[in-house]
């Protein structure tokens, strides 16, 4: 990945228009997936539990450094929603995928 990253493969202004392009959906279905019964409740902390960790006082000292302290908001919050959409039920995640794609 760093490897990548110094390429500028994961800073490809194509990769960021497409992930500016889909972040609405993808906060519909991440919406959807909370309010759905059918999700864990451990599942359902994941997110939450990401934003507590931001909050913790090593984090919060590494916001004193310029450009490190908002890349682990970023990673913080990009690993804690995959981790939660991991957790979800396959079926559920497609239903609401589905549903957002067909703007239901």
């Amino acid at each position: 990945m760093f490897r990548s990253l110094l390429r500028m493969r994961l800073l490809n202004p194509l990769r960021v228009r497409g992930l500016l392009f889909y972040l609405p959906q993808f906060v519909r279905v991440f919406y959807r997936l909370m309010q759905d019964p059918r999700v864990s409740l451990v599942a359902k902390a994941v997110p939450f539990l990401g934003l507590l960790l931001l909050f913790t006082p090593p984090a919060l000292e590494l916001d004193l450094i310029p450009i490190v302290g908002e890349l682990d908001w970023v990673l913080v919050l990009l690993m804690s929603c995959k981790l939660f959409i991991w957790l979800c039920p396959a079926e559920v995640v497609r239903e609401h995928v589905a549903n957002v794609a067909r703007g239901r």
